[in-house]
């Protein structure tokens, strides 16, 4: 599903090195690390927003670099670390923009569009907030909503920089178990940055981990362990 080759990422310096890792579809992966590590550059860095500095990233044996914004729209959902909201912008019309890459250049959504934001909303239980404006909700629902347009944008693949933040425990649980259920449903990769690394342990996922300027894949079962990559 992706695949890294002697990729570095940074700004005019290296921030990480990947030598190799391919990540599978029907899995959700947990980007760790300490803060100003380079994990949000990282995911930066696979929506092509911030140019790599060698190597290449591959998508379904795709070079990032060969794909336009429109096939990188059909591929990669996205989702920031804060959604403020705009101001007059409803939460269904937010949604909605999920669809974007689907839709003609008039931007008219079909049935099946909106049905699809219909069940999706029903799904993370936000049809009560449809009609408000995105400056009107609080951070956590702002953040709900950030994930529900990923999940309409309808893609393979979706990045997300620290998705559970603004959430309550509850909360976090919930959307990481739906995140699991969809992952393995409908056979996505998912990756998502965090600092909550025990709900991460708890539902199994594996890790990750970015430490000292390389990232490694492992299948992590105590806190622990993470530790010691910290520390090293």
């Amino acid at each position: 599903m992706i695949q890294f080759n002697q990729t570095e990422i940074g700004y005019k310096q290296t921030l990480l090195k990947i030598d190799s890792l391919n990540l599978q579809e029907g899995k959700v992966y947990a980007l760790v690390g300490r803060n100003g590590v380079g994990k949000s550059t990282l995911l930066q860095s696979m929506t092509k927003l911030i140019p790599l500095i060698s190597g290449d990233i591959r998508y379904e044996d795709i070079s990032l670099k060969n794909l336009s914004r429109n096939q990188l729209a059909r591929l990669i959902a996205f989702v920031e670390s804060k959604f403020d909201g705009v101001e007059f912008l409803s939460v269904l019309d937010y949604l909605m923009l999920g669809r974007a890459p689907y839709t003609s250049l008039t931007g008219k959504l079909s049935e099946t569009d909106k049905t699809f934001v219909n069940e999706i909303s029903e799904e993370l239980q936000i049809n009560y907030l449809l009609s408000k404006s995105t400056t009107e909700i609080s951070d956590g629902e702002r953040q709900i909503c950030s994930v529900a347009r990923a999940l309409i944008q309808e893609t393979p693949i979706i990045l997300m920089d620290e998705p559970t933040a603004f959430l309550d425990f509850i909360n976090r649980q919930k959307l990481l178990e739906l995140l699991i259920k969809i992952a393995a449903e409908k056979q996505k990769c998912i990756v998502l940055s965090t600092h909550d690394i025990d709900l991460c342990l708890e539902n199994q996922l594996t890790f990750l981990i970015a430490s000292r300027g390389i990232v490694v894949k492992e299948s992590c079962t105590k806190k622990t362990e993470l530790i010691n990559y910290f520390s090293r």
